[in-house]
């Protein structure tokens, strides 16, 4: 329980320091999702990096073609 709290606590600044344009935010982000396992976790860290304006990583591809619905309904 007190680490679920702690990830709690840590996903809190880390958006704070999105909010506030904090300079080492993208970093510290990386750090924590290099550390997880969870894919809901990373999934939430790496829309904190896209945010940013940060290459999201390996966890989702976009779809190939942009207007593709069959592709879309394919992935999502």
């Amino acid at each position: 329980m007190l680490e679920k709290n702690h990830f709690k606590n840590s996903f809190q600044d880390l958006s704070k320091a999105v909010e506030n344009s904090d300079p080492n935010a993208a970093e510290k982000i990386r750090q924590v999702l290099n550390s997880s396992e969870d894919p809901s976790e990373m999934r939430y860290l790496e829309g904190l990096l896209m945010m940013l304006g940060e290459s999201i990583g390996e966890l989702e591809d976009p779809p190939d073609i942009e207007d593709d619905i069959e592709e879309y309904w394919e992935e999502y």
